[in-house]
């Protein structure tokens, strides 16, 4: 197994990829453990905004956002007798969603500064990974949530910390975590708390038409997703004509080696979409406490990416 930080609640090894002394990393875990279920909720949906105009941010969105294979729940509601489908999907099959992507790259139309029409293949990695789950009587027990609250437990986490040229690809990853962790591929989405949530790492790989221009095509991005169809979630999403595929949206955004870059997208200053998703990523990881995102420390490192209001 690569190096990496992971760790399950569930697991009877605890803490095999952990960095660092056990007993610290155990106490980062347990310090984040619980979490206020609305204020996921309500955080996610500040973060879905209209589609956007600009065409580069436009098709990088579009073309990084997964279709997942969609399956119904039937659930009868209150004192209804009629039992209502609600769309959900397997984590496992989100993971087989990235297969070709691994394989061949992901490909976005972009329109460089010097108007040439390319086509940029991007490699997707697993960057990090949270999920929670439903506590009842988490904070309730200790005194720090009315009884009408909902909180969550955090059950798994894995955070990235290999050179990117040395990463195993995506599916490869999940498969191999889940070898001690089964859950990441077995959890439905509406069983996880809207606290859950995962990040990509989109690294360049080669261009059409093939050329000079493109080699300096060298910026990387890092994409957001939430993880959850749970009824209390804000995505409840649309499914995709009759394919039975749901788009799991891109809520939140980091850029590298954008700055000088050929590669035209709006500036955080100049672009409230591009703004806010930049910022959703910074306020999303400060939410729920996360210090360990090694890729996002990396890509920001030079300070923040997003314009302060």
């Amino acid at each position: 197994m690569s190096n990496s930080t992971s760790r399950f609640s569930m697991s009877k090894n605890n803490g095999s990829n952990q960095l660092g002394p056990q007993n610290n990393k155990k106490k980062r875990l347990q310090k984040s453990k619980l979490v206020r279920q609305d204020s996921c909720v309500n955080l996610y949906e500040s973060t879905l905004s209209d589609p956007v105009i600009e065409n580069n941010l436009n098709s990088l969105l579009s073309s990084l956002t997964p279709l997942v294979a969609v399956k119904f729940s039937s659930e009868i509601e209150g004192s209804s007798t009629v039992s209502q489908r609600k769309p959900y999907f397997v984590l496992e099959d989100l993971w087989e969603s990235y297969n070709e992507w691994n394989a061949f790259g992901v490909e976005v139309p972009l329109v460089l500064n010097n108007h040439e029409n390319v086509t940029q293949y991007f490699v997707p990695s697993l960057s990090a990974l949270q999920l929670y789950v439903e506590d009842d009587q988490g904070l309730k027990k200790s005194g720090f949530a009315p009884s009408n609250e909902t909180t969550t437990k955090l059950i798994f986490e894995y955070f990235e910390i290999v050179c990117p040229y040395l990463r195993m690809p995506l599916i490869n990853k999940v498969s191999d975590l889940a070898k001690e962790h089964p859950g990441i591929k077995n959890y439905r989405s509406s069983d996880i708390s809207p606290c859950s949530w995962f990040s990509v790492a989109w690294y360049p790989i080669y261009g059409i038409p093939a050329g000079s221009t493109l080699n300096n095509l060298n910026t990387a991005f890092l994409t957001f997703y939430n993880l959850s169809t749970h009824p209390k979630s804000k995505n409840q999403l649309k499914l995709q004509d009759e394919s039975l595929k749901m788009p799991i949206p891109i809520f939140g955004i980091t850029t590298y080696n954008l700055e000088g870059s050929i590669l035209t997208l709006p500036k955080a200053a100049k672009s409230d979409e591009m703004n806010s998703l930049l910022k959703a990523a910074d306020v999303w990881l400060k939410s729920l406490k996360v210090e360990l995102h090694q890729d996002y420390n990396f890509f920001v490192k030079d300070g923040k990416q997003w314009v302060g209001e």
